[in-house]
């Protein structure tokens, strides 16, 4: 199941009915779980949809940003510890992406950096159900206010902000946050900052502290990573796919931190092959870029992995039984 913290949850719902339209925390418990709204994990799906009828009812499209005004560390609970005892921005962007999952499930993260920029990415595991425009905001706009929390002497922002959603009518608020660069319709949902930025020094950093809490989230992590592999496994090719990395499976479980081996076991525990995944995975990812971006055919082919644009077009005929330009034209009809 796809799910979200209860810290983070929470602070979502507080922060978006702090507006007119106020949201029962127990409106999200609607799973048959008997544990508490502190200690159950909430399902990713509940709460989008959650807020998305909060957002409607509003009329206020600009209601995610609100999150940034909540931010704090405590919202992702021991990961928010961590990040407070790095050494920079950097670091703690760094503890962030490694160690998502501690805060949700159903969506992957992951770092792209140059000589002069660091950009931080996501984008949902099953890209054909796009999470409505108030929850990343949401998510974005407290991940930026934690980085603020972090480093308050330096108000850093992005050199470009990228948004999976359709440019709104009015950007005022959203250029307030995040700058003037500004790109919507994008495959990911995406940060960039500068390097010099990120080197920005974090104002809680406590070397001893960072030890202790580094050994606590590598627990946390060995013990997630005697999940569910096909999740992570999911993960993994959509994070290769967007920085064009290989496809390969000893790609793959390199960034997992399997062996080969390890890896087709662990699949086959699952009942899953790995190129069944990756297929499932590339067909997903091209039906949201079909239809929720701008990105030419040719673009998009090379965006999934085939560097052939005919073999594209094969492979569309096979998932949807009709051409890719086809099959975008049908979000028109």
């Amino acid at each position: 199941m796809q799910s979200i913290s209860p810290a983070f949850a929470l602070a979502l719902i507080d922060a978006i009915g702090s507006a007119d339209t106020p949201i029962d925390p127990l409106a999200v418990t609607r799973t048959k779980t008997t544990e508490p709204l502190t200690s159950a994990r909430i399902p990713l799906h509940e709460l989008s949809r959650l807020i998305e009828d909060v957002q409607v009812r509003s009329g206020n499209e600009d209601l995610g940003l609100l999150a940034y005004e909540k931010a704090h560390p405590g919202h992702l609970g021991a990961l928010g510890y961590a990040t407070m005892s790095s050494a920079t921005l950097g670091e703690a962007m760094t503890r962030m992406v490694e160690h998502h999952t501690m805060i949700g499930t159903g969506f992957c993260m992951f770092l792209d950096s140059t000589a002069t920029t660091l950009r931080m990415a996501g984008l949902s595991a099953s890209p054909q159900n796009a999470l409505p425009r108030v929850f990343v905001d949401a998510v974005v706009s407290i991940t930026l206010g934690l980085l603020h929390w972090l480093a308050p002497s330096v108000r850093i922002t992005p050199v470009r902000a990228e948004f999976t959603y359709e440019q709104p009518r009015n950007t005022g608020r959203l250029e307030q946050l995040f700058g003037t660069d500004l790109r919507f319709s994008c495959p990911v949902t995406a940060l960039t900052f500068r390097r010099v930025d990120t080197d920005q020094a974090v104002a809680t950093f406590d070397p001893s502290l960072q030890q202790i809490h580094d050994q606590y989230l590598k627990r946390c992590k060995d013990e997630q990573n005697s999940d569910s592999v096909t999740a992570r496994t999911t993960g993994a090719i959509l994070q290769h796919l967007n920085q064009a990395r290989p496809l390969g499976m000893e790609d793959i479980a390199r960034t997992l931190g399997l062996s080969t081996h390890q890896l087709i076991r662990s699949l086959d525990k699952d009942g899953q092959r790995f190129q069944k995944l990756v297929d499932i995975v590339r067909k997903q990812h091209s039906h949201h870029l079909l239809m929720n971006t701008s990105l030419s055919l040719k673009q998009i082919s090379y965006s999934v992995g085939f560097k052939n644009p005919s073999a594209f077009n094969k492979a569309c005929e096979r998932w949807f039984g009709m051409s890719p330009g086809t099959y975008r034209l049908g979000r028109q009809a």
